[in-house]
């Protein structure tokens, strides 16, 4: 089922590209409903595992510092640099990077996560470590209060298997524990 998936999203891709267009959600919702699987046995064969960045405002520009600085040791990083950053675009990022016969060559994934998506990518995914930048009230009308984005962030924070790293000049980060 999984180089079903992956086939179905790469032909995705390439009609997309046809059509002009990026694909960045896409091919991921295919392949998600077609096996829900794919992405922890895609990600699977990362050595050093994935790495999320989640917060309010600022993951796209520390994803990137994140991916170069692991790029400057030497290390292969996928990322989703389209900023599609819910499950869906970065089943899309690990569709558009896989070899036609299943194959990452990587060795570690930074993904940007939008705070609630994120937590739904730690309960299929979990990752070795998470970012947490900050929340901040600019964005709030998408989840509500910033308690209920507190308490997302927390929950993504919990499920890093190797460390968490907070931004502790964010009061309501640094109650994280």
């Amino acid at each position: 089922m999984q180089i079903i998936g992956l086939f179905v999203g790469k032909m995705a891709f390439k009609g997309l590209r046809l059509l002009g267009r990026t694909g960045s959600a896409l091919p991921g919702r295919v392949v998600e409903k077609l096996n829900p699987q794919f992405l922890p046995q895609m990600l699977a064969q990362l050595p050093q595992g994935v790495i999320v960045v989640s917060g309010t405002n600022g993951k796209t520009t520390t994803t990137k510092l994140i991916t170069k600085l692991l790029e400057s040791q030497g290390l292969r990083v996928l990322t989703n640099p389209t900023g599609s950053n819910f499950v869906r675009g970065i089943i899309s990022a690990v569709v558009d990077n896989a070899s036609w016969k299943g194959h990452l060559d990587y060795d570690i994934a930074v993904f940007e996560q939008d705070e609630a998506h994120a937590v739904h990518f730690a309960h299929v995914v979990k990752p070795r470590g998470v970012v947490v930048l900050n929340i901040m009230r600019d964005q709030m009308d998408r989840f509500g209060e910033i308690d209920t984005t507190l308490k997302l962030l927390q929950k993504l924070a919990s499920a890093a298997t190797e460390f968490v790293v907070l931004n502790a000049n964010d009061e309501r980060v640094d109650t994280i524990e």
